[in-house]
């Protein structure tokens, strides 16, 4: 069997930020110490039912981890090792949020295995974190930078977002510059989109809110690509930018539609063909897993149509794009008999191209990804 990807997710907060959309919730200090014992009885589960697999990347992601204290940040990949066959080489990531890194280093979680941080920075323009409710300080991030590089962490991905209100392009630039400066060795650059069910998507539809034209948004976007490759990044999936061979390995199985199990609230996993999602409230998380062990509420076995299109919509998203050989081998059909029209409209639209066995989005093609890619979840397959 071929090694899994290992997400674990901490749905606590200080605060839910205007745009959030994912699974976060305020921090319950009373429930916390009830989510880690439920999280490591959810994986003993899985443990046991998929036969203690292996796994060579694990993800801490939230929610903000780092609400927890360190300790039990320890405790749950100590239990990853025991329950799990990790590799020794294996990407352990936490993502955190400066404004909860405690003013001692960060040698605890380095010393327990973390190799990785995923830094929550978002902006360097104290009005910009304002205007997103983030918690923490300009300062903050430089304080939670220099600490991790102390404490021995030489994997360091930040945050940034781009396409805010009133957000200027010179105030962008300033934003990367400030960020190549701390010398990560990845950035995620994100365009700010406006999700429902959000407090910004209320704030927009009442007319408080104002998002910048698309084509400004472009214009961010291409500086962005700029700036990071010039300054040694590569390019290599449509928000992120990496040194060499530090591209975020637990997202690439993503990407590139590997196995992954996740655990905890909300947390979703493919394995063998099969989706499943977790509850999303904790409290019911916690009392679903003391009561049966697992807490799905939902499963999904896709059809090979269904397979087709979401191995497209996740390999379209990498710059070096989908490998069309693997695509064949994988459902007994070529890229172009299943979907052909489509592909020779994008190429004539210049928003797709083939080359080395590869198909991949343009410059282009990139900035209408979503567009683009849904084409190829509607598209109906040409080959049975």
């Amino acid at each position: 069997m071929e090694p899994i990807g290992l997400y674990l997710h901490i749905p606590y907060c200080l605060h839910k930020c205007g745009y959030c959309d994912f699974n976060s919730h305020n921090i319950d200090e009373a429930e916390m110490e009830s989510y880690v014992q439920a999280l490591l009885l959810e994986m003993e589960h899985y443990a046991k039912s998929a036969g203690h697999c292996r796994v060579d990347t694990i993800f801490f992601g939230g929610g903000t981890p780092t609400t927890l204290p360190f300790a039990d940040l320890a405790r749950i990949l100590k239990a990853c090792h025991q329950q799990f066959q990790v590799d020794p080489e294996a990407e352990i990531t936490c993502e955190a949020n400066p404004a909860t890194i405690p003013q001692t280093d960060l040698a605890q979680l380095q010393e327990a295995g973390f190799n990785r941080l995923s830094i929550g920075v978002q902006s360097f323009d104290p009005d910009e974190l304002k205007r997103l409710e983030r918690v923490h300080s300009v300062n903050e991030v430089y304080l939670t930078v220099e600490r991790a590089r102390k404490a021995g962490f030489d994997n360091l991905s930040l945050d940034l977002m781009f396409g805010l209100p009133g957000q200027t392009a010179r105030l962008w630039e300033s934003n990367l510059q400030k960020a190549i400066g701390l010398n990560p060795e990845h950035l995620s650059a994100y365009n700010l989109t406006i999700e429902p069910d959000t407090v910004f998507y209320k704030q927009q539809s009442q007319g408080q809110l104002k998002m910048p034209p698309d084509d400004f948004q472009r214009e961010l976007y291409e500086i962005t690509i700029d700036t990071l490759t010039s300054a040694g990044y590569e390019h290599y999936e449509i928000s992120n930018y990496a040194k060499p061979e530090k591209q975020c390995r637990h997202n690439l199985i993503y990407w590139t539609n590997g196995e992954y199990l996740g655990l905890g609230a909300g947390a979703s996993s493919a394995l063998k063909g099969k989706r499943f999602k977790n509850v999303n409230l904790p409290a019911r998380y916690i009392a679903r897993i003391y009561q049966t062990q697992t807490a799905v509420e939902s499963r999904e076995t896709l059809d090979r149509r269904q397979r087709m299109g979401e191995a497209v919509m996740l390999g379209l998203r990498l710059r070096e794009g989908l490998n069309l050989v693997t695509f064949e081998q994988q459902f007994g059909t070529s890229f172009h008999e299943a979907f052909g029209d489509t592909v020779t409209r994008l190429e004539k639209m210049e928003l797709m191209e083939l080359r080395n066995d590869r198909a991949a989005l343009t410059r282009e093609g990139l900035f209408l990804a979503d567009s683009v890619i849904v084409e190829f979840i509607t598209e109906p397959e040409k080959v049975i």
